[in-house]
């Protein structure tokens, strides 16, 4: 089937007719407005479940945090004590090493001097 042609309207026709917007006439904006409004609820009460999904979530999501947070806690505190532990037993051995050392250095002299008292080969 061929399609009827149409002419080109001229610059001339263009330039001197009117140009309005459509407007429609009578109660059919009502229709769109009634459209828009239902178009604006669907998406506020959308919106609305997603967020109250969206709170659920975060709240789940809070408390799984805040108890992994505790957990970290707890075991922070458990090395801290575990460091002030090591810290105070390698005191007390360097105390201990210390004294034998002095010990030692004692048990030395002593044997240089009675090596010295002792009657000759």
């Amino acid at each position: 089937m061929a399609w009827p042609r149409t002419k080109r309207p001229s610059t001339r026709h263009l330039l001197r007719a009117e140009h309005r917007p459509h407007v429609p006439q009578g109660f059919a904006w009502l229709g769109w407005a009634a459209l828009v409004l239902l178009v604006l609820a669907a998406l506020a009460l959308g919106g609305w479940q997603l967020r109250a999904s969206d709170d659920g979530q975060a709240r789940e999501r809070i408390g799984a945090l805040e108890a992994k947070n505790a957990e970290l806690t707890q075991e922070l505190e458990e090395r801290h004590l575990q460091a002030e532990e090591e810290r105070a037993n390698r005191e007390q051995l360097m105390r201990r090493i210390d004294a034998m050392s002095a010990e030692i250095k004692k048990l030395k002299t002593e044997l240089a001097f009675f090596r010295q008292q002792k009657p000759g080969k």
